[in-house]
């Protein structure tokens, strides 16, 4: 990039109810059953071992939006900038029930935090991979308009009712969280590259389908086994690579890595990919919280802030993948 754009702000929120993943498991007997039931055995045993999760965070009606809100107004405080400073508003939401009327969550903000006049888009491209894709549509924005120098990034997903459990994958939390990012911006890590690849022929590993007015998160397992996964970790890498040639890095040059809180036989998987020392991921509170999709992302960066473990000018890779089927990998230095 011929400009500098920061991580200026971000936040995140969750709703305080919750419930243990023994009693989704219970819930969902029968469609968890369905989902596995074309995998030989010892796929079905691993698809609810390691999971390392053990409650999630659920929305009660029409809540998701008051999160998205609260995280959105904290990331707008963290940044040091007012609604009226917004001139982009990017809603990068894979599903929920409360946007599903043609407006996006941007469109409320606008109003909400009085940016009235910010440019608004929209796109379910991406699923946990969301993050990159938003952060390389804002950043193309900013770099052909220069009256676009604060931009909102923000997403709220919440499982519809009957559809916490995404196994052979992970058990889904709800949440929503937000970045701003500013066009040469006094404060926050400054974005040094995204990259991001989808392969569009996978997208049915992962769909929402309607029936009878109710929504259903179906699950592929078959294809999520025999096409995702043989080329999962390596398109991951490939994103990586790509995200650390055109910055001139190297893996060792990382001081962190920010990775999704899919599961922990995911998290293990990704350290066995890039070979890295046991402890190079850094705890989260996936187990409390459940996957919560794109906002996985930003839940490990604000809690590594919070706990100290980012120091002026080290570097910090961000990956993660999702429906799309997308991968997405983006590095900063702080």
């Amino acid at each position: 990039m011929n400009f500098n754009v920061r991580l200026a702000g971000a936040a995140y929120a969750v709703p305080p109810s919750d419930e243990a993943v023994d009693i989704v498991f219970e819930r969902e007997r029968i469609r968890i059953e369905k989902a596995l039931s074309p995998l030989g055995p010892e796929s079905r045993r691993k698809a609810v071992e390691g999971l390392g999760l053990n409650r999630v965070r659920i929305c009660t009606d029409n809540q998701l939006y008051d999160l998205v809100r609260e995280a959105a107004s904290k990331a707008v405080a963290d940044a040091g900038v007012t609604g009226r400073d917004i001139n982009l508003i990017v809603d990068y939401s894979t599903w929920n029930s409360e946007n599903s009327r043609g407006l996006s969550f941007a469109h409320k903000l606008s109003a909400d935090l009085g940016a009235e006049t910010a440019m608004i888009l929209s796109f379910k491209v991406g699923g946990c991979a969301g993050l990159h894709v938003a952060l390389k549509t804002a950043i193309g924005w900013m770099s052909t308009d220069e009256r676009i120098q604060t931009a909102l990034l923000v997403t709220g997903d919440a499982a519809p009712p009957g559809n916490r459990s995404l196994l052979p994958i992970t058990i889904h939390g709800d949440g929503g969280s937000a970045v701003v990012l500013r066009r040469d911006g006094p404060e926050g890590p400054l974005v040094l590259g995204v990259e991001a690849l989808t392969l569009g022929h996978l997208h049915k590993a992962i769909t929402m389908t309607r029936t009878n007015e109710k929504l259903d998160i179906v699950v592929d397992a078959l294809c999520m086994e025999q096409q995702v996964m043989p080329v999962y970790f390596i398109n991951m890498l490939q994103v990586i690579d790509r995200a650390l040639a055109t910055t001139s890095l190297t893996l060792n040059d990382i001081d962190h890595f920010i990775y999704t809180n899919i599961s922990r036989r995911d998290r293990e998987a990704f350290c066995k990919m890039l070979r890295l020392p046991k402890g190079s991921l850094p705890s989260t509170p996936m187990a409390e919280y459940g996957h919560t999709f794109a906002s996985d992302l930003l839940i490990n960066y604000v809690n590594m802030r919070r706990d100290g473990l980012i120091r002026p000018g080290q570097l910090l890779l961000f990956a993660s993948a999702g429906i799309g089927f997308t991968w997405g990998a983006t590095i900063a230095r702080a």
